[in-house]
């Protein structure tokens, strides 16, 4: 068994970084048109105040200095001022919720669902699979993969991008080129030979 393992990672070599990295960032363009879209529809299932109060909102946030929209503490007391209707904040969490989560759901689909391919693997013949060469992952596995990836590509998308950038980064400094959510899901990105 311990051969065929061996066997099968020879045959399928750990992914180039390069096709990774553009494979993860056409997945990344696909989630923010995604969430965008989402974020537009949102609005239109509240009423015509909820409306108001959101789009008064974002205006007088787009007022601010950007050293006032990066901090945490500071947006907080922000929105707690503006005084917005339990409809408007209900709007806020369903955004905050569905940008959260569409990443994840999103990977976890494409690991289970679809042979451990996203749209981004896929076009690159880019595959994950255990990391003994089996090739469908679990559920279980494939949602910790997820998650985990899921918060990289979001702390990528905001001024707390650290996480991310030391996920993704961390493949450069091991020679199975496995990011941190590779090695905690127990998985491995390979590129199989045709």
């Amino acid at each position: 068994m311990e051969d065929d393992a061996q066997e099968m990672k020879q045959e399928c070599p750990p992914a180039p970084f390069a096709k990774r990295v553009i494979a993860f960032g056409m997945d990344a363009v696909l989630l923010f048109i995604l969430i965008q879209a989402i974020a537009l529809v949102i609005p239109k299932l509240y009423d015509d105040n909820s409306k108001r109060e959101f789009n008064q909102l974002v205006h007088q946030v787009s007022l601010l200095g950007s050293d006032d929209r990066f901090d945490s503490t500071k947006m907080a007391t922000f929105i707690e001022d503006s005084k917005l209707s339990i409809e408007t904040y209900e709007m806020l969490m369903s955004m905050l919720v569905a940008a959260c989560g569409l990443p994840i759901l999103y990977f976890c689909l494409g690991e289970i669902f679809f042979n451990g391919q996203t749209l981004g693997k896929a076009t690159f013949g880019l595959r994950t699979e255990h990391i003994d060469g089996s090739e469908n992952i679990t559920l279980i596995k494939a949602f910790i993969r997820s998650t985990l990836k899921g918060f990289a590509l979001i702390t990528l998308l905001t001024p707390f991008l650290l996480p991310g950038l030391l996920n993704f980064c961390f493949c450069l400094f091991n020679r199975n080129r496995r990011c941190i959510h590779d090695i905690l899901s127990g998985t491995i990105t390979v590129q199989p030979k045709l």
